[in-house]
């Protein structure tokens, strides 16, 4: 029979938001181990009268690095990561997503006024 004496944990979750504007905010969550990133997600959402929409996610759930843009298709979409390590990919992604949310928003509206 075994017991466990201890467990160790290495890796460090840390969950923050980023208010992009009054109703766009940018949540993120990293999984931190050995000060690298190994896992995480971006999510932009926006609040259209009183709803909250997400609008579009990057990240590495489901085992696999993708990207979700609601307005075109829900499912996963996976992303090349170019030989880069997560740290890149994360930072570009979060560049990506500060710099064109508010052109994501407008995507998303155009789409969502034809159903």
């Amino acid at each position: 029979m075994y017991s466990v004496i201890g467990v160790v944990c290495l890796a460090k979750w840390k969950k923050f938001v980023i208010p992009l504007t009054a109703t766009d905010l940018l949540d993120v969550k990293l999984e931190i181990e050995r000060n690298k990133i190994v896992n995480f997600s971006l999510n932009y959402g926006t609040k259209i009268s009183e709803s909250f929409f997400e609008v579009y996610r990057g990240d590495t759930a489901h085992d696999f690095l993708h990207e979700q843009r609601y307005r075109i298709i829900p499912e996963p979409t996976p992303i090349p990561t170019m030989g880069k390590d997560l740290n890149d990919v994360f930072n570009f992604y979060l560049d990506q997503i500060k710099e064109n949310f508010a052109r994501y928003k407008r995507y998303y509206l155009e789409r969502m006024k034809g159903r």
